[in-house]
C-alpha cells in the first residue's frame, strides 16, 4: 500500500509540473521550472526505491533522490531572491552550487568510501524496498547546506520588510513556508523512526504553495496591467489593488501626487482612509460608489482618478485607479459650473415654490372638505401618516419593482385627496349622527366617483401626469375590494390600481381605531385582527401581509395623535 502512495505522489508532482509549464511558464523565471523538475526527480527516486527488490535498483533510486534533493534547496533560494528582488552574489551562488554537486557526488560513493555513508543495507519488507543507512562524517554537509539556504531566505524576507516597500510580504512568506515545510519534514524524519518517509509529501505541499503564489504573481502583474491601460491614453499615473483591497503597486507619478502611497506596504490592505484619495479608493473597494471618475486635490493640482475593474483568471478582480493632471480643465469647468449652478438655483427655487404652493393648496382643500364632515375629524391627517408609514415600509422591503421613489412620493402626496368627493355629498347625510339608511348609504358611496371627477379637473393642467393619475385613482377606487364586492365599479384583484389598494388599508384601519358616531374605537388587537381576517376578501393579500408588519409603527403613531375621544 505504501509503495502505491509513493507512486501517487510522483504522478501528482508530474501533474503539478505540467500545470506550471502550461499556465505560468511565460510569466516566470526558469528557476521555477527547474525547481518543479528537481522535485519530480526526487519523487521518482522515492517511488523507484519503494518498488525495488534488489540492492542495485535501490542504490540507483537513492542516487536519483539525491539528484533532486541536492539542487531543490538552491533553486528555491533563487526563486525567493527573484521575488525579493535581491541580487545574489556570484561567489555565494557558486558555493551553493558547488555544495549541491559535492553532496550529489558523495551520495554515490556507497561501497567506495565511508566518508558520506559508512554502510548501506538493503531490506525488502512487506513488498517495499528500503535502505538502512549509517552516515559518515561528511554527511553533515547536507543539513548544513539546508540551513544555509533557509537562513539566506529568511534574511531576504527581513531585508525586504525593512528596506523595500514594493516587495510583497505575502509572496515572500509563502515561499519561506514552503522551504520550512521541507526542512521540517527532513528534521522530523531524522529524529523519529517513521516507517513512511514524509519528505516526498512535503515536496508536493511546497509545490502547491508555490503554484498558489505564482497564480497571484501572474494575475497581478503590475507592469503588464499598467502598460495595457497606459496605451488607452488616460493615465499619467496609476495605483493597483486586488479584490481584497491589498495594494499591488503604484508608479512614481502617483507617489509624487499622493505621498501617502509610499507609506503603504505592498500587499497590505488599505485600511487608513485619512486622505481624500485613500477615502475614495476605499469607497470604490467597498462597492459604495459607482462613479467611474472622481477629482481629488493634490496640493495645488486637481487630479482626475478613473476606476476600472479587470476580470482576470478564475473571476478574480483587479481594481485599477488611473490618474491624470486635470487642473486646467477643472478651472475652466468650475467657472462654467458656477454660472450653471446660479442659474439652476434660481430655477429650482421657482419650481420648489410652485410645488410647495401646490402641496399647500391640496392640503388646504382636503382640510376644507374634512371640516364639513364632523364625524371623521382628523381622518385626512391620520390616513396620510398611515400611508406614509406603509409606503416607506414597502420601499425598504423592495416588495414591488415598480414602486419607484417618484411613485412612492406621489402616493403619499395624493393620500389627503382620497375623500375629496365628499364635497359633493349633502350635509344632512355627511353629518348624520348615526348609521345611514340604505338610500343614504348609496348617496354617500357616490363620493368616490365625484372625487375622481373633481380631482381630475383640479389637476388637469399639472405637468406631473403620474401624480395626477395616482390622485384620481386613489379618490375613485379606494373603496373597491379584492374580491370585487366594493364600489363604485366592482372591479377586483389587480384591476384595482395599486395606489388605491394601499389607500384602502389605511382608510379602513383608521376607521377601526377611531371613534365614530356609530361606534366606539377598537383596540389595536381587534383592529389588526379584522384587517388580517379581510386578507384576500377586502384587501390585496400581499399588501395586507406587509401592512400587518407595520403594527409597531402604527401603534406609536396613533398613541401620539389619537385622543381618548373622537376628534
Amino acid at each position: 500500500m505504501v509503495k502505491y502512495l509513493y507512486t501517487a505522489v510522483f504522478f501528482l508532482s508530474f501533474i503539478l509540473l505540467v500545470v506550471l509549464t502550461r499556465y505560468f511558464k511565460k510569466h516566470i523565471s526558469g528557476y521555477y521550472v527547474l525547481l518543479f523538475s528537481a522535485i519530480l526527480v526526487v519523487n521518482y527516486g522515492y517511488m523507484l526505491l519503494a518498488h525495488s527488490n534488489v540492492p542495485s535498483t535501490a542504490l540507483v533510486a537513492n542516487g536519483t533522490i539525491y539528484l533532486g534533493s541536492a539542487f531543490a534547496p538552491y533553486l528555491l533560494t533563487m526563486c525567493m531572491a527573484d521575488l525579493c528582488r535581491v541580487r545574489v552574489n556570484k561567489l555565494f551562488r557558486f558555493l551553493l552550487i558547488l555544495m549541491a554537486f559535492v553532496i550529489f557526488e558523495m551520495s554515490g560513493t556507497v561501497g567506495i568510501s565511508t566518508l558520506y555513508y559508512k554502510s548501506v543495507t538493503f531490506s525488502y519488507c512487506n513488498g517495499i524496498g528500503m535502505l538502512t543507512k549509517e552516515y559518515g562524517p561528511l554527511y553533515i554537509l547536507y543539513p548544513v547546506y539546508l540551513m544555509i539556504n533557509t537562513a539566506f531566505c529568511l534574511w531576504m524576507i527581513i531585508r525586504s520588510f525593512l528596506k523595500k516597500k514594493n516587495v510583497s510580504y505575502y509572496t515572500s512568506a509563502l515561499l519561506s513556508i514552503c522551504m520550512m515545510v521541507t526542512l521540517g519534514a527532513y528534521i522530523v524524519q531524522k529524529i523519529t523512526s517513521f516507517g513512511l518517509d514524509i519528505i516526498p509529501m512535503s515536496y508536493v505541499v511546497s509545490e502547491i504553495g508555490v503554484l498558489i503564489l505564482l497564480k497571484r504573481i501572474t494575475m497581478y502583474d503590475v507592469g503588464a496591467i499598467s502598460t495595457n491601460y497606459m496605451m488607452e491614453s488616460f493615465s499619467e499615473g496609476f495605483v493597483i489593488c486586488d479584490m481584497k483591497g491589498k495594494l499591488l503597486g503604484s508608479d512614481e507619478a502617483a507617489k509624487t501626487w499622493f505621498p501617502e502611497l509610499s507609506r503603504i506596504q505592498i500587499d497590505k490592505v488599505i485600511q487608513e482612509r485619512n486622505t481624500e484619495l485613500l477615502w475614495h479608493i476605499g469607497q470604490w473597494l467597498d462597492g459604495a460608489t459607482e462613479q467611474e471618475i472622481i477629482y481629488t486635490n493634490a496640493g495645488d493640482k486637481v487630479i482626475a482618478v478613473r476606476h476600472a475593474i479587470l476580470e482576470e483568471k478564475r473571476k478574480s478582480k483587479i481594481h485599477c485607479f488611473y490618474m491624470r493632471d486635470d487642473t486646467k480643465q477643472q478651472q475652466y469647468t468650475k467657472l462654467v459650473e458656477e454660472y450653471n449652478e446660479n442659474l439652476s438655483r434660481d430655477v429650482d427655487d421657482k419650481v420648489r415654490q410652485l410645488h410647495q404652493m401646490q402641496d399647500d393648496i391640496i392640503i388646504g382643500m382636503a382640510s376644507i372638505v374634512e371640516n364639513r364632515d364632523t364625524n371623521t375629524g382628523g381622518h385626512v391627517a391620520r390616513t396620510s401618516d398611515v400611508v406614509r408609514i406603509f409606503v416607506k415600509h414597502l420601499q425598504r422591503e423592495q416588495i414591488y419593482d415598480f414602486l419607484t421613489p417618484e411613485m412612492a412620493n406621489a402616493i403619499i402626496k395624493a393620500a389627503p385627496l382620497h375623500d375629496f368627493g365628499k364635497i359633493g355629498i349633502p350635509d344632512s347625510i355627511l353629518n348624520k349622527p348615526g348609521k345611514f339608511e340604505p338610500w343614504e348609504y348609496e348617496e354617500m358611496k357616490k363620493h368616490a366617483q365625484k372625487g375622481a371627477e373633481v380631482v381630475e379637473r383640479i389637476l388637469q393642467n399639472t405637468q406631473d401626469e403620474q401624480f395626477k393619475q395616482i390622485a384620481v385613482n386613489i379618490a375613485h377606487y379606494h373603496h373597491e375590494k379584492w374580491d370585487g364586492s366594493g364600489y363604485p365599479t366592482g372591479i377586483k384583484k389587480e384591476q384595482i390600481p395599486f395606489e388605491a389598494r394601499v389607500m384602502a388599508l389605511a382608510d379602513v384601519f383608521d376607521a377601526l381605531v377611531s371613534k365614530r358616531v356609530y361606534k366606539e374605537k377598537y383596540d389595536y388587537d381587534r383592529a389588526f385582527a379584522i384587517i388580517a381576517e379581510s386578507k384576500g376578501s377586502h384587501f390585496d393579500p400581499v399588501l395586507c401581509r406587509e401592512f400587518l408588519k407595520c403594527r409597531a409603527q402604527l401603534e406609536r403613531m396613533y398613541d401620539y395623535f389619537v385622543d381618548d375621544e373622537a376628534v
